[in-house]
């Protein structure tokens, strides 16, 4: 997918006075320096500060950073695991992703959380700098795709169970079996999976979820579940 950062307009960065420091988690060195050096340059009076991992960026209280930018996939984070730990201590407001990932459920996920932005690293130059400053004076910014997408797709778990099973093959007998619930019950709940995903058959659901990546968020979300009930049995 072809993405844009679309940017409202804002006041010339010169006539705004931003202070404060600015941390960047990016496990990439030379990117995490050209960001680093493109901000300073721009805001001079920002300290700009550099972090490779999840553990490394939550060192320092949220409180001590005026923006903080994450790339996704950095050690120690998996997609937004790392923002979704910045939003529950209450600062997703100072929080912009910016990585070369546009999936369109992640987006839309981080922006559900509260960021102020969503910067894609495949944009231009020139793009990529308005994003930046953009941010930076507070204005969101998210990629051009999310304005016109269609409403967003919501499942319970119930559908989403169904998904994987349906996305391993098996047929309405044997999720019955599975179940422990007559076949009738299991073709309502297919016909009704459909229904919210506006398509017309099981392979044509299986498709949409994985497009929409609802598969891989349940998938990675039961993991979670499974690992943390292990720790503590």
């Amino acid at each position: 997918m072809s993405t844009r950062n679309s940017v409202i307009s804002f006041p010339n960065p010169a006539m705004s006075e931003i202070q404060g420091s600015v941390l960047i988690v990016e496990d990439h060195p030379l990117v995490a320096e050209a960001t680093a050096d493109l901000i300073r340059r721009k805001h001079p009076a920002l300290r700009v500060v550099c972090a490779e991992s999840a553990k490394a960026a939550l060192e320092r209280p949220c409180t001590d950073w005026f923006r903080i930018f994450v790339d996704l996939e950095v050690p120690g984070a998996h997609g937004l695991s790392l923002v979704r730990e910045i939003a529950a201590r209450g600062y997703a407001q100072r929080c912009c992703v910016v990585t070369a990932f546009d999936n369109l459920a992640v987006i839309r996920e981080a922006r559900d959380l509260g960021v102020l932005g969503y910067i894609v690293k495949t944009s231009t130059v020139a793009e990529f700098v308005k994003a930046l400053d953009a941010v930076l004076l507070g204005y969101p910014v998210f990629p051009s795709e999310c304005a016109g997408l269609e409403p967003r797709v919501r499942l319970t778990r119930r559908q989403l169970q169904l998904l994987v099973l349906l996305q391993r093959g098996f047929s309405s007998k044997q999720i019955a079996v599975e179940w422990a619930i007559s076949e009738g019950t299991v073709n309502n709940h297919v016909g009704a999976l459909l229904r919210a995903l506006s398509v017309c058959n099981r392979t044509h659901a299986v498709a949409r979820a994985a497009e929409l990546g609802l598969l891989a968020v349940f998938n990675r979300d039961t993991a979670d579940q499974t690992t943390s009930a292990q720790k503590n049995s």
